[in-house]
């Protein structure tokens, strides 16, 4: 059959198609033929696929293929990270290639496999950047990535081919990423792939044994699940084609397992789902801070229930895993602060499979300790009748997906991390909660129309101030801070400009997604005030008591704290205008602090 009669089958049979049939007929040219043949054949069946256009209808494609519902609401499917990414919007998230498009080219080495759903899905920008062009191999060290989902580091021995990398997936997701990896080897087999890249595959394209026993052995110990096989019938609508071994999952063997050279005869029926169990949740209504993982507070010792069905395995803090001899677990009374994590999963007694993990964070703390997750948040503007300075606020970006964390402002991090996602009403007024690293901002005024920007957490603890001298490059101090000037208008548009010559405006970075400040546009960033409704079970909103000692820095002049003066190497006391670069101490007899200027 030509390309153009077979093409025209396939949508002929498309258009009366129905959903979860394979069309009738379709893997028939596969029936007796073995070996190279059969590779042939089944590379034949996809290589007249539609081709999708990559990114504008990637996207769409995967609102079909890729989306799940968690807690009422849609959420991208990501088998790289456990990130919660409500839909629409799809920022801090990459479209990412299974098998990874530099070891043919990419878009210019052949745009067909570029562009094939067969193995892209929705990634974890992060996890999608520390992936690079690593293969698939089972991790012995995972000093790149360990997300809780995806491992990334240095290979088991026997793996990687000679990388210095590999990626593992989470055991539910093995499979997926196996079938993917038959598929693009059989269909794109004469593509002409990169030497430099010859870690999984050979020279002509052909899969190295090493991979081969990987994938295999990944194939037959995570099972096609309904997920994939609904993933496999929206891509056919989509794309005209199908993965063969998500239908006929023995058809691997045949190619490259224990039925190598055998003649194969498609089964009459395609193979049925088989599905893992459900991961175990825990009782008590903790907050859910990511698929699978929950957070809560607790004081004194406290017990969790685990609600699971199957075979029960815990852990604890990272300890053995173990089958605790009920679904009741103690936890110790801890230090306020502490963290303690349980983890569970639960083991289906007829298939043998394991859930996905789940996870709880729990946090000891005192009675009286305060919790700025539990409150209310509005959004800011001169029509609310509360003043910005000195009052608990949250920054937040423009698009409402992330709210600014605690974490960074260090040597490796020179800007603030995304906390994560709040939980927002349908018009973006009003937040009812926030994850739990996220930054709570105080703006302390300093004079002459100016601002600290001060950094606590969601307990009310301070974590720094501000500090900067160029663009792109915030630190956290516990003293030093740069004076800002705010200004907000009665639609709710906030900017915030350092003092300093290049210093720039915060920011939010929607590419990487990060609040910094920049001199060059990224996205705005909205401030919210914590609503005066008091959430249930709170009585008392919590005061601050001042801490006048912070010191301004910018552009050579030193603002100083009450009854603090600016002493030279010299000895002497200077003015704080205007210095010249060099070290000085600010001293008010109790404290001091060296600035560098």
């Amino acid at each position: 059959m030509n390309k153009g009669t077979f093409l025209g089958a396939v949508l002929a049979l498309a258009a009366g198609y129905a959903a979860a049939e394979v069309p009738q007929g379709y893997y028939g040219s596969l029936e007796g033929k073995s070996g190279d043949a059969l590779a042939t054949a089944v590379a034949d069946l996809a290589g007249y696929h539609l081709t999708i256009t990559y990114n504008t209808k990637t996207w769409p494609a995967f609102e079909k293929t890729d989306v799940r519902e968690i807690a009422g609401r849609q959420v991208w499917w990501d088998m790289y990270s456990n990130n919660l990414v409500w839909l629409p919007g799809h920022d801090s998230m990459n479209i990412e290639h299974g098998v990874a498009n530099s070891w043919w080219g990419g878009k210019s080495g052949s745009t067909q496999a570029y562009s094939d759903l067969f193995h892209l899905t929705p990634s974890d920008q992060n996890a999608n950047n520390k992936k690079d062009s690593y293969p698939p191999g089972e991790v012995a060290d995972a000093r790149l990535l360990d997300n809780g989902l995806l491992k990334i580091g240095t290979p088991a021995p026997g793996q990687g081919g000679g990388a210095t990398s590999v990626f593992e997936p989470a055991d539910e997701y093995k499979g997926d990423f196996a079938r993917a990896y038959f598929y693009i080897f059989t269909t794109y087999a004469d593509l002409s792939w990169k030497e430099n890249y010859a870690y999984v595959y050979d020279t002509a394209g052909a899969l190295q044994p090493w991979a081969v026993e990987l994938l295999l052995k990944w194939h037959r110990q995570d099972p096609v699940s309904t997920k994939e096989k609904e993933r496999n019938e929206q891509i056919y609508l989509l794309q005209k084609n199908r993965n063969p071994y998500i239908d006929y999952p023995d058809l691997a063997e045949y190619i490259w397992g224990n039925k190598k050279g055998v003649a194969y005869t498609p089964a009459a029926t395609p193979a049925v789902a088989t599905d893992r169990p459900e991961a175990p949740t825990f009782s008590g209504s903790p907050r859910m801070t990511a698929v699978n993982t929950y957070s809560t507070t607790y004081q004194g010792d406290t017990e969790v229930k685990i609600n699971h069905v199957g075979k029960l395995n815990i852990r604890l803090d990272n300890g053995a895993w173990i089958e605790p001899t009920g679904d009741i677990i103690s936890i110790p009374a801890s230090d306020s602060g502490i963290v303690h994590t349980l983890e569970a999963y639960s083991t289906d007694t007829e298939s043998g499979l394991n859930s996905p993990i789940a996870r709880l964070h729990l946090r000891s703390t005192d009675p009286d300790e305060i919790d700025y997750t539990n409150y209310r948040w509005i959004r800011m503007s001169t029509q609310v009748n509360t003043p910005v300075v000195n009052n608990p606020l949250i920054l937040v970006s423009d698009n409402m997906l992330h709210v600014m964390s605690t974490d960074g402002g260090t040597t490796s991090k020179t800007f603030m991390e995304s906390a994560g996602f709040p939980d927002v009403d349908s018009d973006c007024d009003m937040i009812s909660c926030i994850p739990d690293r996220s930054a709570i901002v105080k703006f302390e005024n300093v004079g002459n129309s100016k601002v600290a920007l001060r950094i606590f957490d969601i307990h009310n603890k301070p974590v720094g101030y501000w500090n900067t001298s160029a663009a792109k490059a915030m630190r956290l101090d516990a003293v030093k801070y740069t004076p800002a000037q705010y200004t907000l208008d009665s639609e709710g548009n906030f900017t915030l400009t350092f003092d300093g010559t290049g210093v720039g405006s915060l920011q939010f970075n929607q590419t990487q997604p990060r609040f910094l400040n920049y001199t060059t546009a990224q996205k705005p960033v909205r401030i919210y005030l914590r609503n005066d409704v008091r959430p249930s079970g709170i009585e008392n909103f919590p005061t601050d008591e001042p801490d006048d000692w912070k010191i301004g820095v910018s552009d050579g002049n030193i603002t100083l704290p009450a009854k603090a003066v600016i002493i030279d190497l010299q000895g002497r006391q200077i003015s704080g205008d205007r210095l010249q670069p060099g070290i000085y101490v600010v001293t008010d007899g109790r404290r001091s602090e060296k600035i560098i200027i």
